[in-house]
């Protein structure tokens, strides 16, 4: 069983011989075959105002995404680690500029002057945070915008006519069940969709502590919400799951220093009754004239960097005994759903990268061959079809979505098991087996059938209902292609 690299390699090796050294068609070409060992593509989508900026700074763990209206959020922008912290911008014709990038207190900021976001075709930031090691993220204008020019700009990325997708994997960011983010998550994979691969694209219930109006009671909401959002109809086929994210939260709780430990000690130490009445609303807090107070202006930077919410749950963690910054910071990064939400992506999307980025290659490549056909361009476009057809990445991503939603009929002991094997906690043979990491080839192989012959058993009951039958059988070829995989290592070894 050829891996997936490995296949998409093939058929564009093959494609190359279908046309002349000096044919355009092998720059295309070139591009496609580089991506297959680039870093994953992940982009935030959703509509203005969504919180992706926020997002973002918070998965990299560093405020460098710009958040307000200025021309970078009018332009997709790719963040990338490395050493060098550089940033560029790539103009219509292929040109490529640098653009000044400085620190301005805790964030980055970029200078554009001189250049319109219509006149920028991308801006790419390399930065050393090591939030964005081995991954691509990228920030895309509002799917929702007023203004079309920036919409088209996502729909030109996301969903070209003619070349790959810009991205392999998508975050969409819902802050309701809106018609028009159902929409555009049902184009995204009726555009992307082919055989049975599709982009991978999970959802954000963003900027969640807004649903309970920042009260330290908003998980209950939130939680409401997001398992209402799972369980939508809606949503059903064209999202793999849901997580409810604070991202302002998420992003206050990385970026913590001392001093705000400090100035919520300070705060926590005041009668409750007295923070409870200042917190009632943003500018209550920030205006409220109090000696026993922080300086207005460290008020106002609480609001700014960790919101109502955020404030509410620190001075509850302190009084409730958190006694060191690092602590508090681990409890609020656990309370804002960004952990969770990193945990989703590696499992969605890092754990299964090398299919998730053949599938984009390889879906290209049949859009180029359709393009521009030559002698030979059927046979390889069947090729190109069955390498689709053959992908058992999406079946597992969408029923991993099922299981986070509670919606198989199977004891809990079973629902483990099945999430463990097709790659709910990681994409190793090791540990969907459930083994220990140093385990042999033939002890994993061993264990494989074991699972197999289990699940080809449940799958055969009768009684089963056809959600969960559909189940079992993921679960079945997950397990052929481990023992497959097993086999051809064990070959390798010994050629």
């Amino acid at each position: 069983m050829r891996n997936p690299t490995e296949s998409a390699t093939s058929l564009v090796n093959a494609a190359r011989r279908l046309y002349p050294v000096t044919d355009d068609v092998h720059a295309q070409l070139d591009a496609l075959e580089a991506r297959l060992t680039e870093p994953l593509r992940v982009a935030l989508v959703g509509s203005v105002k969504a919180g992706k900026s926020t997002l973002l700074n918070g998965l990299i763990g560093e405020r460098i995404a710009p958040t307000d209206a200025r021309e970078c959020t009018r332009v997709v922008t790719r963040y990338e680690h490395g050493r060098v912290p550089r940033v560029t911008a790539h103009l219509p014709h292929g040109e490529i500029v640098s653009i000044p990038a400085r620190r301005q207190s805790d964030r980055l900021e970029l200078d554009v002057a001189g250049l319109r976001p219509e006149d920028v075709r991308q801006i790419d930031v390399t930065w050393p945070a090591e939030g964005i090691a081995g991954i691509t993220l990228i920030d895309t204008p509002g799917t929702a915008s007023v203004t079309q020019e920036v919409s088209r700009c996502t729909d030109q990325f996301l969903l070209p006519e003619e070349g790959a997708a810009g991205a392999d994997a998508v975050v969409y960011l819902l802050r309701s069940l809106h018609e028009t983010d159902v929409r555009y998550l049902r184009l995204l994979k009726e555009r992307t969709r082919h055989g049975n691969a599709a982009i991978g694209a999970i959802a954000v219930l963003s900027r969640a502590d807004e649903l309970g109006s920042a009260r330290l009671d908003a998980q209950v909401a939130i939680n409401e919400t997001a398992n209402r959002l799972r369980n939508s109809p809606e949503l059903e086929g064209i999202c793999e799951t849901v997580v409810p994210v604070a991202g302002l939260l998420g992003l206050g709780a990385i970026t913590m220093k001392q001093a705000d430990y400090t100035t919520f000690v300070r705060l926590a130490a005041l009668p409750a009754a007295k923070t409870d009445a200042v917190l009632l609303t943003a500018e209550r807090f920030i205006t409220a004239r109090s000696t026993e107070l922080p300086a207005e202006r460290e008020r106002n930077d609480l609001i700014e960097r960790f919101g109502l919410y955020g404030i509410r749950l620190a001075l509850a963690a302190v009084r409730g005994g958190i006694e060191d910054a690092g602590a508090l910071s681990a409890e609020l990064l656990r309370r804002s759903g960004l952990d969770e939400l990193r945990r989703v992506i590696d499992v969605h999307f890092t754990g299964r990268q090398a299919e998730l980025k053949a599938q984009s290659v390889v879906f290209a490549l049949h859009q180029l061959l359709r393009h521009h056909p030559a002698e030979g361009t059927e046979e390889l476009l069947a090729s190109a079809d069955q390498h689709m057809a053959t992908s058992h990445t999406y079946a597992e991503m969408q029923l991993i979505g099922r299981i986070s939603s509670g919606r198989l009929d199977l004891p809990g002991p079973l629902t483990e098991e099945l999430e463990r094997l097709v790659g709910g906690s990681g994409a190793s043979a090791a540990c969907r087996l459930n083994r220990d990491a140093d385990a042999t080839g033939p002890e994993l192989k061993l264990a494989a059938v074991d699972h197999l012959l289990r699940w080809r058993e449940l799958r055969e009951n009768p009684l089963l209902d056809r959600s969960t039958s559909m189940a079992c059988a993921i679960a079945e070829q997950s397990c052929v292609r481990l023992i497959a995989g097993l086999e051809e290592n064990a070959e390798g070894a010994f050629a």
